[in-house]
């Protein structure tokens, strides 16, 4: 299982890399096209998408990941499949008539402003448009095509950029351009998705297969709320106390912090469906907890490289108008990885404990409602950052105990926990060097070096075994001199 996953999750993390990458040059296009305010209405339209991909279809794409793997039969999974696809193109279908119908109440009472009715219409019609392109882009994943899920997530990359270019640069056409060039990406990356999955989907719609996909996924309908509310009610706290400004400092900041995401999506995209294909086997906990030791080292240095760096990326992605977040990075992007973390635990999945997620994300989100009750009017969005973190942590910790129970891992806690430490010391001394006023030609080396330690202490903690380095480092070898031959 460890190699498949291996293999699947660097083709995942590439494909990632690009379209996020990609998606990271859309940063300076936007931030010289919309005003802080423009992008903090941007910042609440996606905001909008993630609230609906969670509640408009109830997660049924859970359900088929779940009922995949126990579904052998070609005609079987094809109606299974189809079902999914059909159900879901119904709810998205209704979601857009009514949002369309009440377009201009639900501008006002969301945006608060009437100029940007027109980019509230695309808005929601990318959202229903999005919803189905990730149904079927996890249908890829579900089918082990790891090849197809990154043509494809490329692809919307690179006309989701282009198509900004156009509607953003030469026809000047601000926040509605940015929701027109995603509605047109997210339709046709759906259209060339459909293509590449043509034998997977049939006119069928399975009421037997409904109910039992249904029986799985709705219950995490609230899961998914409470997560919701954990990661993003933290933009509504920030619109209520402050302003759209305000959303549009902190969305820059959450975007820059969301690279983290990139050490953590490509195994997220091949691990799920392989535990559910191999977690009865005897040695699969182990692989486990040896891949979250090898992640939890690139992830420390990764999260410390946004935090030191955090000031250097804006200056490189945006204009000055958007810098007062920056320091704000150092929190965010590990409280992002947290939240998905979750991967690493699937007692709870494997167990069919939904109940079990409900509440543990629910104690999440209670913990980030309040914290961002009580920290916003304190600190703006210095406490809605450290509001999302307090959550993320909390949920992180109660979603480990509980997965320990149904489905026990042997984690490296006496290596982790050091290293988290560390990883703490050096992102705080990384504060206090930002706040000496140092010139960028001193700053960058100082904080070069601080990285390079944090590395050094992943591998003498042995979350990076030289053993490991030294048979990925011959691995690699052999390949490239394979290739030279031939």
């Amino acid at each position: 299982m460890l190699k498949a996953v291996l293999r699947d999750s660097l083709v995942y993390g590439l494909a990632s890399i690009l379209s996020k990458g990609l998606a990271i040059f859309l940063l300076p296009l936007y931030t010289r096209v919309l005003s802080p305010s423009d992008y903090g209405a941007y910042d609440l339209l996606i905001t909008l998408g993630v609230l609906a991909n969670l509640i408009v279809a109830l997660e049924i794409s859970q359900g088929l990941a779940r009922l995949w793997s126990d579904t052998p039969e070609k005609g079987a999974r094809q109606r299974l499949a189809s079902t999914s696809l059909w159900f879901t193109v119904l709810m998205y279908g209704a979601f857009l008539a009514i949002s369309l119908s009440a377009a201009p109440q639900l501008n006002s009472w969301i945006l608060g402003d009437d100029r940007y009715l027109d980019a509230f219409q695309l808005g929601v019609g990318f959202i229903a448009v999005n919803g189905i392109y990730y149904l079927l882009l996890n249908q890829f994943r579900w089918e082990l095509h790891s090849k197809a899920y990154a043509t494809v997530s490329v692809v919307y990359a690179l006309l989701n950029l282009l198509l900004a270019a156009i509607f953003c640069l030469l026809m000047d056409l601000g926040l509605t351009g940015v929701m027109l060039s995603q509605l047109i990406a997210a339709f046709i990356a759906c259209w060339l998705s459909l293509s590449l999955l043509r034998r997977t989907f049939i006119f069928a719609l399975d009421m037997q297969q409904l109910r039992d996909m249904l029986r799985f996924s709705t219950p995490l309908v609230p899961a998914g709320l409470a997560v919701f509310i954990s990661l993003y009610i933290n933009r509504l706290a920030i619109n209520h106390f402050g302003s759209l400004e305000d959303v549009g400092h902190f969305g820059i900041s959450s975007r820059i912090a969301s690279l983290a995401s990139l050490l953590i999506i490509g195994i997220q995209a091949a691990l799920t469906p392989l535990v559910y294909q191999h977690y009865r086997e005897p040695h699969a906990p182990r692989q486990i907890a040896r891949l979250l030791n090898w992640f939890m080292a690139t992830a420390l240095v990764g999260c410390l490289f946004l935090a030191l760096f955090s000031r250097e990326l804006l200056m490189l992605f945006t204009t000055p108008k958007f810098m007062a977040g920056a320091a704000l990075v150092g929190v965010l992007a590990p409280a992002l990885l947290m939240s998905q973390m979750y991967i690493f635990a699937p007692g709870i999945a494997i167990a069919k404990k939904t109940h079990w997620q409900l509440w543990v994300t629910m104690l999440g989100a209670t913990a980030s409602v309040a914290g961002n009750w009580l920290l916003v009017p304190l600190w703006g969005v210095w406490g809605a950052a450290m509001a999302t973190l307090l959550s993320s942590l909390i949920f992180l910790l109660f979603w480990l105990s509980l997965s320990q129970r149904l489905y026990p891992i042997p984690y490296a806690w006496r290596s982790i926990v050091p290293a988290v430490l560390m990883f703490i010391a050096c992102t705080l001394l990384g504060i206090e060097l930002n706040k000496l006023g140092l010139t960028l030609q001193l700053l960058l080396p100082i904080k070069s070096l601080i990285l390079l330690f944090l590395l050094g202490v992943v591998i003498i903690c042995g979350l990076l075994p030289i053993t490991d380095l030294r048979a990925l480092f011959m691995q690699l070898q052999l390949r490239f001199n394979k290739r030279t031959q031939e």
